[in-house]
């Protein structure tokens, strides 16, 4: 009684100080969290040099390479979870058309033999065959100028674009398929004691990834920097906000214009999957001088429900940068951190099913 009570306190502290209205709020810790300690499976691929992102289209394996690769290397790779064998390579790197630099994100494509991936770096997206040979794209979509300062964007529905930028007043915008915006929204908070950061600052503050589900109409905007997961009902256009455990914000200073961080930020939330009846969200809690040390990244996935109310956590043998969930085969797929980096697999748990 005695927390419940402490928690509404904190919760309304943190609404009228801040100045947030219209929003579920919730503060979390880890004791709220039933421990389910994963074992894994590792398949290692000596095509992947340094794999960076992982999508999952059907029953196959997406993973691109970071930017630390010959330029000449390929920079996808399609890989068979049927039978954990490497399929083929995509992705000509260049700027030219169809080419890319890099891949953020995948998407699945129109047919069952196609997929898009979305170049960062190149603002656009790429549709790739599944069953072709060339590692060139077989078209491309280029990002309109009003969508030009995303971080990151995703398919909400047939006719519409989710995103997140670095220059909005809003927490999230929304395009239409010729690239227009047709909304934005969640405004930011003001933060405590500092009250003159812009929102151009404070999307700095409160940077990280953006993924969702369009068949659920949720999404999820992660803090890489801060303990805050921020899940989007687009039917409703409506937020709940989780914080915690640590509800301090990361050190900063204000640099001309611009808002740095701190010489040694902590990663925390570094992935999230939305599946038809859970949000898995992998947090790592671990500075940048650790990881360089350990090569330890995230060894935790959070489990909550739709509704953001906290569920299990889901203890990994093996430090991960991002994951998928096949929800046929009920299987975890995570890109893991160590010196020889592969895909770990994991069987959710029956608690899960």
């Amino acid at each position: 009684m005695n927390r419940l009570i402490l928690v509404l306190i904190l919760l309304f502290s943190i609404s009228c100080e801040q100045g947030i209205e219209n929003n579920d709020y919730i503060i979390i810790q880890k004791e709220d969290f039933t421990l389910i300690p994963l074992q894994s499976n590792k398949y290692f691929f000596e095509e992947i040099i340094n794999p960076s992102n992982i999508g999952l289209v059907d029953d196959k394996i997406l993973i691109s390479e970071a930017w630390r690769v010959p330029e000449e290397h390929p920079r996808i790779h399609i890989v068979n979870s049927t039978d954990w064998t490497y399929d083929k390579p995509k992705g000509k790197h260049g700027e030219g058309p169809l080419d890319l630099i890099d891949a953020s994100l995948f998407y699945k494509g129109k047919s069952d033999d196609t997929f898009w991936a979305y170049s960062m770096n190149g603002r656009k997206l790429l549709e790739y065959s599944m069953s072709e040979t060339t590692l060139l794209g077989k078209s491309e979509w280029k990002m309109t100028e009003p969508m030009m300062d995303l971080w990151f964007f995703t398919q909400a529905t047939d006719s519409s674009f989710l995103g997140i930028s670095r220059v909005s007043e809003n927490r999230i915008l929304e395009f239409d398929k010729e690239g227009n915006r047709i909304g934005g929204y969640g405004n930011w908070e003001k933060v405590k004691d500092r009250p003159e950061l812009n929102y151009t600052q404070l999307a700095v503050l409160n940077g990280g990834f953006f993924k969702g589900n369009a068949e659920e109409g949720l999404f999820i905007r992660g803090g890489l920097f801060r303990d805050r997961l921020e899940i989007f009902n687009n039917r409703y256009k409506s937020f709940i906000i989780i914080d915690g455990p640590d509800l301090e914000l990361p050190a900063f200073e204000i640099i001309g214009n611009e808002l740095y961080l701190g010489p040694d930020p902590h990663f925390r939330y570094r992935d999230a999957v939305v599946t038809k009846n859970y949000i898995f969200a992998l947090y790592g809690g671990v500075s940048h001088s650790d990881f360089n040390k350990t090569s330890v990244m995230a060894t935790q996935i959070w489990v909550f429900d739709h509704m953001g109310q906290p569920l299990y956590n889901l203890k990994l043998d093996r430090s991960l940068i991002n994951f998928v969930i096949n929800e046929e085969t009920n299987e975890i797929y995570g890109l893991t951190t160590d010196e020889d980096p592969g895909i770990a697999v994991y069987t959710i748990p029956k608690e899960l099913l």
